[in-house]
C-alpha cells in the first residue's frame, strides 16, 4: 500500500502544475480578452468595411452597392492629384520625423542636465503638447500672418521688403506645417526621452570618466544605446503621425495653395466628404494602410541593428 501511495506521487505533483498552467493561461486570456474586442470592433473590422468599400459602388441616393472589382485603385493609380498627395506625405514625413525626433532629444537632454529651475522649464515645453490643436493654430496663424503678423514685421523692419508668405506660398507652406506639427507634438516625445535617459544607471558614466571618455562619446557609446528602445518606439509612432496629418491642413491652407499641402489623409477626406465618392477615399485609405504598414516593416527589420535590449 506504501509503495503504491509513493508512485503515485510525482503524478499528482504533475498534474497540479499542470492545472496552474491551465489556470495561468485562462487568466491571461480573460485579461487580454477586452483588447481583442476592442481590436476586432475598431480596428480589424472597420479595415475589412473599408476594403469592401472600396471594391463596390456607393449610391447614397439610392443606398444601392455595385461591385466595382478594382476599378477606383486603377482610377487613383492614374489620378495625378493622388501622386502629388503621396509626394506630399512624404515630403511632410522627411521634415517631421527628424526634427521631432531631434528636437525632443535635445529638449530631454537639457531637462536632465543640472539646472535651475528645471520643473518650470519642463512645464513650458510640454504646454504645447497638451493645449488643443485648434488654439495653436490659431496662434501660429496670426504669427505667420503675412502683412500684420510679428514675425513678419520684425523681418521688413530689419530691412527685409520680401519676407516669406508662408501658408499662401507653394514652397513655404508644407514645411512650415510639418514645423508646427512637430512644435506640437515635441512634448511628448521630451517626456518619453527624458524617462529614458533617467534610467540609465550613472556607473556608466563614471565609469567611462574614469577612462577618459568625453561627453560625445559618452552619448555615442552608453546614452544612445540604452535609450535606444525609447526611440524606436517614438520613431514608429512618428512615422505613423506623419502619414495620419491631418489637422494642420484642415484648418490652416485646406489643402492649398495650388494642393501644394494635400496630404494623403486630406486627400481622403475632401474625396469622401467634398466630393461623396466614399468608394475612391477607401481605395486611397488602404493604399495609405499599405505604406504605413512598410515604413513599419522597414523599421522592425532595421531595429535589429541599432536597437539593444538590455
Amino acid at each position: 500500500m506504501m509503495e503504491i501511495v509513493l508512485k503515485n506521487e510525482p503524478k499528482r505533483k504533475k498534474i497540479r502544475s499542470y492545472s496552474l498552467e491551465k489556470l495561468e493561461q485562462r487568466a491571461g486570456l480573460l485579461f487580454a480578452t477586452p483588447a481583442l474586442i476592442g481590436f476586432l470592433l475598431f480596428v480589424l473590422i472597420p479595415m475589412i468595411c473599408v476594403f469592401l468599400l472600396s471594391i463596390f459602388k456607393v449610391d447614397l441616393m439610392t443606398n444601392s452597392f455595385e461591385f466595382k472589382s478594382f476599378t477606383y485603385y486603377e482610377k487613383m493609380i492614374h489620378d495625378a492629384d493622388f501622386w502629388k498627395s503621396v509626394r506630399n506625405s512624404l515630403v511632410y514625413m522627411v521634415i517631421y520625423v527628424p526634427l521631432t525626433l531631434a528636437m525632443g532629444l535635445g529638449m530631454a537632454l537639457i531637462l536632465n542636465s543640472k539646472m535651475r529651475g528645471r520643473g518650470i522649464v519642463r512645464t513650458f515645453f510640454i504646454i504645447p503638447y497638451i493645449t488643443t490643436y485648434v488654439a495653436t493654430l490659431v496662434v501660429w496663424n496670426v504669427f505667420l500672418h503675412p502683412t500684420e503678423g510679428p514675425l513678419n514685421s520684425l523681418l521688413m523692419s530689419l530691412g527685409i521688403n520680401n519676407p516669406p508668405q508662408y501658408m499662401v506660398d507653394v514652397d513655404w507652406a508644407l514645411p512650415i506645417l510639418a514645423i508646427i506639427g512637430s512644435w506640437k507634438d515635441v512634448g511628448y516625445h521630451c517626456i518619453l526621452f527624458l524617462a529614458a535617459l533617467q534610467s540609465v544607471s550613472k556607473d556608466y558614466y563614471e565609469a567611462s570618466s574614469i577612462d577618459g571618455a568625453n561627453g560625445l562619446k559618452r552619448f555615442k557609446h552608453i546614452t544612445f544605446p540604452l535609450i535606444s528602445p525609447t526611440s524606436f518606439f517614438l520613431l514608429l509612432i512618428t512615422i505613423i503621425g506623419s502619414l495620419q496629418a491631418f489637422n494642420q491642413m484642415a484648418l490652416l491652407t485646406k489643402g492649398g495653395p495650388a494642393f501644394s499641402t494635400t496630404t494623403l489623409t486630406y486627400h481622403i477626406y475632401r474625396s469622401a466628404f467634398e466630393y461623396y465618392n466614399f468608394s475612391y477615399a477607401s481605395a486611397v485609405g488602404m493604399f495609405l494602410f499599405l505604406l504605413t504598414l512598410v515604413f513599419i516593416l522597414i523599421n522592425w527589420f532595421a531595429q535589429k541593428k541599432w536597437v539593444f535590449y538590455q
